[in-house]
């Protein structure tokens, strides 16, 4: 294992820790969970609206990397 490994995993914890996707998924978590603990939503509202909120989150990081493959490709085809 070369010296740099650690620092690049370092470097995209970091990344990833100040990235604007985990602020989202980890306010509207606090934010439905204390919700769920006053009693103004069921854990059916609560299952469903955290797993909507973190799979496009998740949906959108993923299409903006096919984007950005995409227009990094100077070919004509479409296919990728």
């Amino acid at each position: 294992m070369d010296k740099t490994f650690w620092k690049r995993v370092g470097v995209k914890l970091i990344e990833n820790i100040i990235s604007v996707k985990v602020w989202i998924i980890v306010a509207f978590l606090i934010v439905s969970t204390k919700l769920l603990m006053m009693g103004l939503l069921t854990g059916i509202v609560w299952a469903s609206a955290n797993g909507g909120v973190i799979s496009t989150v998740f949906a959108m990081r993923e299409a903006f990397k096919v984007a950005k493959v995409k227009s990094d490709d100077d070919s004509k085809d479409l296919m990728v």
